[in-house]
């Protein structure tokens, strides 16, 4: 085929699309329908391509206040963690870590109370390690008063419940009728030592 009839046969086609869109428009009515139906498409189109723009940025707008709302629950969240591990250190340093073993501080109290050390005992319980979830870590001893008078036992109790780090409990009082002035005394003395927090 050479250039020539190639484009003989362009000029052919566009005569008879000319004769086509002509015999379509002949009148006035069928040129004013045909304007109203390309009108018609065109505004389809538009309220097509509208419509899914405007649902695209609804859809755009949802997911954006619900990642707000997330956000927000993540700032809480934040907060409310780092209100806790502040609490946890302010606690931490209260509770310092005593230096010596707990059965030696329970013992320099009831030495500086005069007692004789033939009228007390003091037994190491197994340090108890709770469960992982746990913040805290708790080591007791149990102590044994003889013979002891219920001023000096209120001292006793005075001292070991004002240091912040001891914890007195499972007491067990027996006095004698006849000898109110001499008491026996069997309690726990526990310590609580906070873990790192990670």
């Amino acid at each position: 085929m050479n250039i020539d009839s190639i484009r003989q046969k362009i000029l052919e086609l566009s005569e008879k699309f000319r004769e086509k869109y002509y015999t379509l428009i002949a009148t006035e009515r069928d040129r004013r329908a045909l304007i109203l139906g390309v009108s018609v498409i065109t505004l389809i189109v538009l309220y097509l391509v509208f419509h899914s723009y405007s649902s695209g940025i609804d859809s755009l707008q949802k997911r954006s206040v619900q990642l707000q709302k997330q956000l927000g629950e993540v700032k809480a969240l934040k907060a409310e963690y780092e209100d806790s591990n502040k609490k946890i250190v302010e606690l931490s340093s209260k509770i310092k870590k005593e230096n010596e073993a707990l059965i030696s501080v329970v013992e320099k109290i009831l030495l500086n109370e005069k007692l004789d050390r033939t009228n007390f005992s003091i037994r190491d319980v197994n340090s108890r390690s709770n469960s992982d979830e746990d913040f805290y870590e708790e080591k007791s001893v149990d102590v044994e008063l003889n013979k002891i008078s219920l001023n000096t036992f209120v001292d006793i109790m005075y001292k070991l419940q004002n240091k912040p780090s001891l914890k007195v409990s499972n007491l067990n009082i027996s006095t004698k009728f006849d000898k109110a002035n001499s008491m026996k005394v069997k309690m726990r003395v526990s310590t609580y030592e906070f873990k790192q927090v990670s």
